[in-house]
């Protein structure tokens, strides 16, 4: 009877760690330019409140924003929502649109 218990509790827990939502990176390089910690602060105290996103990097050397996020709670255009809101327009990153 442990042993089916013990089982079942792998299974259960093995289940669970296949259930975690794989995250989706999205590089995007915003404008006008980030030129300072400021507008560093900006992005990331703003574009946190997206449902989803799991973490927000900046690099004003090379203008660009990294953000990892869950692709099952927002898309792309809730990021260029939200950056329109404080100001910018984005483009992902080494693509021209």
């Amino acid at each position: 009877m442990k042993k089916i218990i013990s089982v079942a509790l792998l299974a259960m827990l093995s289940l669970g760690a296949k259930a975690q939502a794989k995250a989706d990176t999205l590089v995007v390089t915003p404008n006008p330019q980030m030129h300072c910690e400021n507008c560093e602060k900006k992005i990331k105290s703003n574009i946190r409140f997206v449902k989803g996103t799991k973490k927000i990097e900046t690099s004003v050397p090379n203008q660009t924003v990294t953000i990892v996020y869950d692709g099952k709670k927002s898309t792309y255009n809730d990021y260029v929502a939200a950056f329109k809101k404080i100001g910018y327009t984005i483009k992902k990153a080494g693509k021209t649109e």
